[in-house]
């Protein structure tokens, strides 16, 4: 499931109270939600299943991905499919078409390649896929970790 730093194991300054929160959170995502299924839908081919196949496992160790986001990791994968089937066509034809009547024009898959990447995008961070989101689950874990206490330093080497 996810990587959740037990109660247990966390240091600073936490009131009973939000000890207590931490829990009940860590206990909720542990118990009250399926890890997502590995099992590929059938509605995934090609591309898309191989993207699956990538971040599933991703997912599962390092996300508290259920089943409940299941729908929406297909839509992911299934737009991973689309970017890279408008890429074939755009390598082919290129970035500008010429029309029948001699226009040049920007190819349309371009267009729909764009909408699918930021499509993409959007679910990526809701799934800590990008950088950016990675970079904040990060970021909490650091908070948690115990601030500098110099008092605290200086009783432990009087003590010792």
């Amino acid at each position: 499931m996810a990587n959740i730093k037990s109660v247990d194991n966390l240091k600073g300054h936490w009131t009973k109270s939000q000890l207590a929160d931490r829990e009940e959170v860590q206990n909720n995502l542990e118990n009250n939600y399926d890890s997502i299924d590995d099992e590929t839908p059938d509605e995934l081919q090609g591309y898309a299943r191989k993207e699956w196949l990538r971040i599933v496992p991703l997912l599962k160790k390092h996300t508290p991905a259920s089943n409940l986001d299941r729908s929406q990791l297909i839509n992911y994968c299934l737009l991973a499919q689309t970017v890279h089937d408008c890429q074939e066509h755009i390598i082919k034809d290129g970035l500008c078409i010429t029309t029948d009547k001699g226009i040049d024009k920007a190819n349309p898959y371009f267009t729909m390649q764009d909408k699918a990447i930021k499509n993409m995008r959007s679910i990526a961070n809701d799934f800590g896929l990008t950088i950016s989101s990675r970079a904040k689950i990060e970021n909490q874990k650091v908070q948690q970790k115990e601030p500098d206490d110099p008092f605290a330093n200086f009783l432990e080497g009087e003590a010792g």
